[in-house]
């Protein structure tokens, strides 16, 4: 698999597990500050994806 590829198929994967954690399907209810910390955290992998897909 090339290294374009690998890092996208793993930033999408951490947005995928991101959005879960925030989802109705997940258990366990999140913080605020839980929630908040992680919508930051998505918000730069996204960016990140916009960078890559810029790229090609």
């Amino acid at each position: 698999m090339s290294d374009t590829k690998k890092a996208l198929q793993e930033k999408t994967e951490k947005l995928a597990k991101g959005l879960y954690l925030m989802s109705r399907d997940c258990k366990r209810a999140l913080s605020v500050h839980e929630t908040v910390d992680l919508i930051e955290e998505l918000r730069v992998v996204t960016a990140d994806l916009q960078a890559e897909v810029e790229k090609l």
